[in-house]
């Protein structure tokens, strides 16, 4: 990321463990951070919906804080900005989302209020211009989106732009997800309850937890320690679903089944792991049934948070409970709609709300968002032509798909 130079160059300045001599004899004056820290530096990167963090640092000399770089109005330091010799501070921070739509920061100092050119350290805060959905903070959030052909999804959200539950109805297929973040423990846990129908039989997928963890992380071939605050790279279930199937009306059986979703690598030779940003994968199973995604970057972009990405294929795999499987491959274009100015993932609408998996709509696996809104999607059995109106904001105002057979449905969007 661009922003990052001006941070590391302004850090590497300052010596992050620093130690001076005073007048007494022999002694030693020492100012350390402990937080915030990435890897072995004094920074920390954050979402653009995320509005907390932490300042830790003690001090063996009289000290005081003052900004050294970049623009602080954002940030507030809830603690004192000066003090005595031999003290350990823990302060909060709070900061404000970033609705600007561009990253920002700003670097601190931590001086020798005596002798300020002998002794002091730096830190610093990052606030990327996207969600950890990779929306940008100033996308306006969707409540509901209306399909021409009779499908809906509702969509409600926290306090940070997060979603707490969505609703997706097509006409054979229906998804319930509740969300309950953990943020103390950086996890998520989602409820689900879900309804769909295949050749004549009615599936139920009832209580089924899946729990994933936010952690700092880098994908292969992506060499930046930066790359993501923290990434959710898979859900599994905590609590096994029942998955109940029903013909006319009568159980013909049930099964407990696991629910899985999760990112996964394609390997050259079967040993070496593909860099991400050429290709990877997103599996999502439940029982006997799962689609597995296949997104081929192929380098056409960054994968880096804010940086701009498109895939210039994708495969969909997806395996029945009889055995059956259909697989088909997309060569993809796009338009010049941002598909980041909307909060949800616009393009897990080509195939239709009952093929939408609602996990990917709301971006939770966020490598598989593509930053542009797709305009063809040319496959070996289907094609798809999108268009869209976009609001003065950029966000979608109307998305219409039109298939090779010329069935169009368009969907409104309601913020």
């Amino acid at each position: 990321m661009k922003l990052l130079k001006p941070i590391l160059l302004g850090l590497c300045t300052s010596l992050f463990l620093v130690a001076c001599k005073k007048a007494e004899p022999l002694t030693q004056y020492i100012i350390t951070v402990q937080q915030p820290m990435t890897g072995n530096m004094p920074l920390s990167c954050l979402y653009a919906n995320q509005t907390k963090d932490s300042l830790v640092f003690y001090s063996n000399c009289p000290w005081e804080i003052t900004t050294y770089q970049g623009d602080d109005s954002w940030i507030n330091i809830q603690g004192q900005k000066s003090g005595k010799a031999n003290m350990f501070c823990r302060y909060g921070v709070t900061l404000s989302s970033n609705e600007t739509g561009k990253a920002r920061y700003a670097i601190f100092r931590i001086t020798d209020s005596e002798q300020s050119d002998k002794a002091y350290t730096s830190f610093s805060f990052q606030q990327y211009a996207s969600r950890i959905d990779g929306s940008l903070g100033n996308a306006p959030l969707v409540k509901s989106i209306q399909g021409s052909d009779g499908s809906e999804i509702r969509v409600a959200y926290d306090a940070m732009s997060r979603p707490l539950a969505l609703s997706l109805k097509g006409n054979q297929t229906e998804h319930n997800l509740t969300m309950i973040y953990k943020d103390d423990e950086r996890k998520v846990v989602v409820q689900e309850v879900s309804k769909f129908i295949y050749r004549d039989t009615t599936f139920f997928v009832q209580n089924a937890v899946e729990e994933g963890v936010y952690q700092q992380m880098n994908f292969n071939g992506v060499d930046n320690a930066f790359y993501d605050p923290y990434c959710l790279t898979s859900l599994s279930t905590t609590s096994s679903a029942n998955m109940r199937c029903d013909y006319n009306g009568t159980i013909q059986r049930s099964a407990m089944v696991d629910h899985l979703i999760e990112y996964r690598s394609f390997y050259m030779n079967d040993v070496f792991p593909v860099s991400f940003e050429n290709a990877f994968k997103v599996l999502d199973q439940c029982g006997p049934f799962y689609t597995q995604y296949g997104i081929y970057y192929n380098e056409n972009g960054s994968l880096t948070i804010d940086d701009t990405h498109v895939a210039d294929s994708m495969a969909v795999y997806r395996h029945y409970s009889d055995n059956r499987n259909v697989y088909e491959t997309y060569k993809l274009s796009y338009s010049n709609v941002n598909n980041c100015a909307t909060n949800l993932d616009v393009n897990q609408l080509l195939e239709g709300v009952d093929n939408c998996n609602p996990y990917l709509l709301l971006s939770m696996m966020r490598l598989a968002r593509f930053t542009s809104v797709i305009s063809e999607a040319k496959g070996r059995y289907n094609t798809y032509q999108v268009g869209t109106e976009t609001n003065s904001n950029g966000s979608i105002k109307t998305m219409t798909v039109k298939d090779q057979n010329g069935k169009t449905i368009t969907y409104t969007f309601i913020y």
